[in-house]
């Protein structure tokens, strides 16, 4: 038999539903579970099912909802296999198999995820907590809540279930799966406005997931509801993480990089940078193709890695590849954090499509800062080509003259430059990716 508070009360038997009555005889059992294997005194249940002023018959009516539970929960002394519910003075005694009731499981569950999350085993933290977290159906004993019985208990057990998502979204986002935690992140900081490590966890999902502007947003956000609910300035630790996401701190960074496929490393330090005026940038190949460039606001920048170090068994290679780097930024002032969120959102998707018609992949997107990658996994003769067209549609569709559909929202200040480097490769088995920077 097994007995589920966390939602609305529930018993099963077998995996059926147990009918358990009015509200008298649910409430009973509901604090009897709370405290099971424990001598809950009569008073205590009196003033628990009665919180104003307890009825003459109250004390009769719990005995008669005592003999009715033993009745349908077949729970006699001396029965096997079974919850038992006795009579200990000064009250009664629920003894039940700890395994039974989600709620005890539930308290293990979340005390083991919280010592492996210390510990660092954020894999198997992550997992035993997604199961913890998994036994919940609902607002806890919603059934009796909308009865009127509200104890102190549930209050407790709901912070911690966030202390418990909290922990969760601290071991994901240590195992590098911040895109897989943002719609739920979104979702449980938006509810509790309150809990800034929540805040903080959704700003640093926010940018690992390149979205900058919006993980600024989000601090802004949380600071005015502080401020004005509360006369409360956010914390130290909040106030470190916003100064970090401006200066793109590296300890920001996933901990684990990803594929090349899935993002590209910014420039090196040495490689200038395509909004900066320079003198010795290389010529093009013929004076067409230089004024083609000028005049669309363009500049190819050629560069030389230095040179890769060997990763373990993997195999590094120079591979010529060619990148298209997109600036955008909407024009004026004052425009509200959903509208920018969109503007940017509609912007990545002209990126991906004009990158993908050219035979390019989305690389990298960094807030207002997308970029698509030409010549990888397969180097081709005309990658830069390519890379140079892609922009021009990029352009063309920013402007509304392209062949596809104009991005929506507020009207984009758009830069972008091709820009094809010699790059080192880091390749093994059939992954591939940038060796770190010596």
């Amino acid at each position: 038999m097994d007995f589920h508070l966390l939602g609305p009360l529930e018993v099963l038997d077998d995996g059926a539903p147990v009918p358990l009555g009015g509200v008298i005889k649910r409430g009973a059992l509901a604090h009897l579970l709370i405290h099971a294997n424990s001598v809950v005194a009569t008073s205590r249940l009196l003033g628990a099912l009665w919180p104003g002023d307890t009825p003459l018959t109250a004390r009769k009516m719990l005995q008669n909802a005592v003999r009715d539970l033993r009745r349908t929960l077949s729970c006699e002394p001396g029965s096997e296999g079974r919850a038992v519910l006795v009579t200990d003075a000064p009250g009664y005694r629920l003894r039940v198999d700890p395994d039974a009731v989600d709620l005890l499981r539930f308290r293990r569950a979340v005390e083991r995820g919280h010592a492996e999350v210390a510990a660092g085993s954020y894999e198997s933290a992550a997992r035993v907590l997604r199961e913890a977290l998994g036994l919940w159906r609902g607002p806890a004993l919603a059934d009796l809540v909308e009865d009127g019985l509200v104890w102190p208990e549930l209050a407790a057990w709901e912070n911690s279930r966030l202390n418990a998502l909290e922990d969760l979204f601290e071991a994901e986002l240590a195992c590098g799966r911040h895109h897989a935690v943002l719609g739920e992140l979104q979702s449980v900081a938006a509810a509790e406005p309150t809990r800034e490590r929540l805040s903080c966890q959704l700003m640093l999902a926010l940018y690992r997931c390149g979205r900058q502007t919006e993980a600024l947003a989000a601090y802004r956000h949380r600071r005015v509801e502080l401020v004005e609910r509360y006369g409360l300035e956010p914390t130290r630790e909040m106030q470190k993480l916003e100064r970090a996401i401006l200066a793109h701190a590296p300890e920001l960074d996933p901990p684990s990089p990803p594929a090349l496929g899935d993002v590209t490393p910014l420039p090196r330090a040495d490689v200038p940078r395509a909004d900066l005026p320079r003198t010795d940038l290389p010529r093009a190949d013929t004076a067409r193709e230089t004024a083609a460039q000028s005049r669309a606001g363009l500049t190819a920048v050629g560069g030389r890695a230095t040179r890769p170090r060997r990763l373990n068994e993997s195999t590094v290679e120079h591979k010529r590849i060619s990148l298209v780097w997109v600036r955008h930024a909407l024009e004026g002032h004052g425009h509200d954090p959903s509208s920018v969120q969109e503007a940017l959102r509609e912007a990545e998707r002209v990126v991906r499509e004009e990158a993908v018609r050219f035979g390019g992949t989305m690389a990298h997107a960094a807030g207002p800062v997308l970029s698509a990658l030409f010549g990888h996994p397969e180097t081709g003769e005309d990658d830069a080509a390519r890379a140079v067209r892609a922009a021009f549609a990029m352009r063309d569709r920013f402007a509304g003259r392209g062949a596809g559909p104009a991005p929506m929202g507020p009207a984009p200040r758009v830069s972008m430059s091709p820009w094809s480097p010699e790059t080192p490769i880091c390749c093994s088995g059939r992954e591939s990716r940038t060796p770190p920077r010596g």
